[in-house]
C-alpha cells in the first residue's frame, strides 16, 4: 500500500508542475495592444449587419454609427499610438523555488490534515486493536476505580461520583466500603430512587442478607419516589417474604412483573417467585423457605434495570479444597474468591463468592443472587467455567503469589463439583 500510495503522489506531483512551470519557463513574447481602430471596424460591422438584416431602421443605423464615430473619436484621442507589450520569462531561481514549494507544500498540508498512520499497516491495526477491543482488563477497571476514588477526595460533594464509585465497589465485591460510598451520596442526594434501592441493596449484603431495619426503609424510600422502580419493587416483595408475609410479597412482586416485558427472561423468574409466594401462603407457612432467603438482595447494585428475584433453579454447588503442593503456601488471613465466568472464554463473572480461606474443603453454592449484573446470570448461561482462589491480600484482581484452580465447562445446575487450587498465579 505504501509504495502504491508514493507512486500515486509522484505523479500526481508531476503533473502539477508540467501544468505550473512551463509558462514560467517560456522565452519573452511580444503582443500588441488592443488598437480603438480594431474595435471600430468590429462594432461597425454589427451595426451594419443588423440594418441589413432590418433590425434597425435607417434612421437608427445612422444614428448608431454617429455615436460609434463619436466614442471612436474620444478614444483615440486619449490613446496613444498602441505599445507592444512584452512578457518578460521568469527568472530561474524563481521557477526553482515554485517547484520545490509545490510539493513539500502539498505534503506538509497532508502531515497536518491527513491520516500518515494509515500508511503503516501495522499501527493501524494495532489502533484498531485498542480501540476495538471487547472490553478492559480487570486490573484496567481496577485503576479507573481508584482513580475516582481520588477525584471524590478532591470533589467530595459530587453525590452521582460516590453512586458510581459505589456500584464499582460493589463489583469487586468490596461490600463495606461501597456501603460508606452509598452513604456518601445519599446524604448529598436522598432523592435519587434508583440510589437508595441500590444502598438497601447494599446494605442487606453486609448484614447478612437481611433487609431488616433500615434497608427496608430505604426501599420504602425509593417507592415513595418512585412507585414502579424494579429493584425496590424486588427488594420490598424479597423483605415481605422473608418475614412471612407471602400474600404480600406476590402483590409486589405483581408490579414488579407489570414493568418487564412479557415472556422475557426476568418475567419467568418474577412469576416463578410469584408462584411459590402464593404456595408458602395457601400452605400456611410463616418462615422463609431456605432458597428464597438466599435470594434477599434480588439484582445487585450495579444497575437497577431488569432486576428480578433469583432464579433458585440456577445453580452450580460443589467444595473447594486446596492441593497438597500448595496446602503449605495458603497464608493467614487470606481470602477465597469462588466465581463462575462464561465457558466461552469471557472473563466477566457470572455470580462471585467472598469468604475467609481458613477452612478447607469448603462447600459453595453459585446463584444469580450473586451476579455482577442483571445481564450477566448463570440463569442466562448454560455452561460456564468455575475459579477459585486465594488472595494474600483480598484482592478481587489476580496478583502474583495467588493460589488458584479451574474447572470446566461445568453444566449450570450440577452439584457436588469439586474444584482443586493447585496453581500459583505468576
Amino acid at each position: 500500500m505504501t509504495i502504491a500510495f508514493w507512486a500515486s503522489v509522484a505523479l500526481l506531483l508531476a503533473g502539477a508542475l508540467l501544468f505550473v512551470l512551463p509558462p514560467l519557463l517560456r522565452p519573452a513574447t511580444t503582443r500588441a495592444g488592443l488598437s480603438p481602430m480594431a474595435a471600430y471596424r468590429d462594432q461597425r460591422a454589427q451595426i451594419d449587419a443588423e440594418f441589413a438584416q432590418g433590425t434597425l431602421t435607417k434612421e437608427q443605423h445612422a444614428q448608431a454609427l454617429e455615436e460609434l464615430q463619436t466614442r471612436v473619436i474620444e478614444e483615440v484621442g486619449e490613446v496613444s499610438d498602441a505599445k507592444p507589450v512584452t512578457q518578460k520569462p521568469q527568472s530561474r531561481a524563481f521557477v526553482a523555488t515554485i517547484a520545490a514549494l509545490i510539493p513539500v507544500g502539498a505534503l506538509v498540508t497532508y502531515a497536518v490534515l491527513g491520516t500518515p498512520a494509515a500508511l503503516h499497516p501495522e499501527s493501524e491495526q494495532q489502533a484498531a486493536g485498542q480501540e476495538g477491543g471487547h472490553a478492559m482488563s480487570q486490573e484496567q477497571i481496577e485503576s479507573m476505580v481508584q482513580a475516582l476514588a481520588t477525584k471524590l477526595e478532591k470533589n467530595p460533594n459530587d453525590a452521582n461520583g460516590w453512586h458510581m464509585l459505589a456500584r464499582s465497589y460493589v463489583v469487586f465485591q468490596r461490600l463495606p466500603e461501597a456501603a460508606q460510598a452509598y452513604d456518601r451520596a445519599y446524604k448529598l442526594n436522598a432523592g435519587d430512587p434508583n440510589m437508595l434501592a441500590d444502598y438497601a441493596d447494599v446494605l442487606a449484603m453486609v448484614n447478612g442478607r437481611s433487609l431488616e431495619g433500615r434497608p427496608e426503609k430505604l426501599v420504602d424510600e425509593a417507592l415513595k419516589l418512585d412507585p414502579q422502580n424494579q429493584k425496590a419493587l424486588s427488594l420490598k416483595g424479597t423483605a415481605s417474604f422473608n418475614r412471612g408475609d407471602f400474600n404480600g410479597a406476590a402483590g409486589w412482586w405483581k408490579k414488579l412483573l407489570a414493568t418487564v416485558p412479557p415472556g422475557s427472561q426476568p418475567a419467568a423468574s418474577i412469576q416463578a417467585n410469584i408462584d411459590q409466594a402464593l404456595a408458602e401462603a395457601a400452605r400456611g407457612g410463616g418462615k422463609a423457605p431456605a432458597t428464597m432467603a438466599a435470594a434477599a438482595a434480588a439484582a445487585p447494585a450495579a444497575s437497577p434495570a431488569d432486576s428480578a428475584p433469583a432464579n433458585p433453579n440456577a445453580t452450580v454447588e460443589g467444595s473447594v479444597s486446596v492441593a497438597d503442593a500448595v496446602k503449605g503456601s495458603v497464608p493467614q488471613g487470606a481470602t477465597l474468591f469462588v466465581y463462575a465466568r462464561p465457558a466461552d472464554g469471557s472473563r466477566m463473572p457470572l455470580a462471585i463468592l467472598r469468604a475467609p480461606a481458613d477452612k478447607f474443603p469448603l462447600q459453595f453454592k453459585l446463584d444469580d443472587s450473586l451476579a455482577m449484573s442483571p445481564e450477566s446470570r448463570l440463569s442466562l448461561r448454560p455452561q460456564v467455567q468455575l475459579v477459585a482462589r486465594i488472595s494474600k491480600s483480598g484482592n478481587a484482581v489476580p496478583q502474583p503469589g495467588d493460589l488458584t484452580g479451574t474447572l470446566g465447562p461445568v453444566k449450570v445446575g450440577t452439584r457436588d463439583v469439586k474444584l482443586v487450587i493447585s496453581e500459583v498465579v505468576k
